[in-house]
């Protein structure tokens, strides 16, 4: 793809991901993975997952924000096969606290299907705020 294909397609997925569109996975490579680059010792989440394990991370993510966790892009580069974006996610979790997180993700294409995905956050914010998951990998209180 060219890079405004790459971005526009990668735009896509994340849009579709967050109204919570099943057909953004379509978007994924079966083999992909998925990796949160947080270096925190008390960050309570795994760091790499599978296609599989990020959408259960995703779609399980939703009963953590009764009122949605909104997520916004603030900006974009692009190369053929690669994806720079910068976002921000904001919303109250059902103890009413605020998660307004930052990211940058770095997502790699290959054969018109997300392959790789590095998404950097703020992990100390994620730590204070979210839920720690369950040995199931579910969020459960902490």
């Amino acid at each position: 793809m060219k890079a405004d294909e790459s971005r526009q397609f990668v735009l896509e997925f994340f849009a579709e991901l967050s109204t919570g569109n099943p057909k953004c996975w379509d978007r994924v490579a079966e083999d992909a993975t998925w990796r949160l680059m947080a270096r925190g010792k008390d960050y309570p989440y795994p760091s790499d997952y599978t296609k599989s394990s990020y959408r259960a991370l995703c779609e399980g993510s939703g009963g953590m924000f009764p009122k949605g966790l909104r997520f916004t892009i603030l900006g974009t580069t692009a190369e053929e096969d690669r994806v720079a974006v910068e976002a921000e996610s904001y919303g109250y979790t059902r103890q009413g606290k605020l998660y307004n997180n930052v990211y940058h993700l770095l997502v790699l294409l290959k054969d018109g299907k997300i392959r790789t995905a590095r998404e950097y956050l703020d992990s100390g914010h994620a730590t204070e705020v979210l839920e720690r998951p369950d040995a199931g990998g579910r969020r459960a209180p902490g």
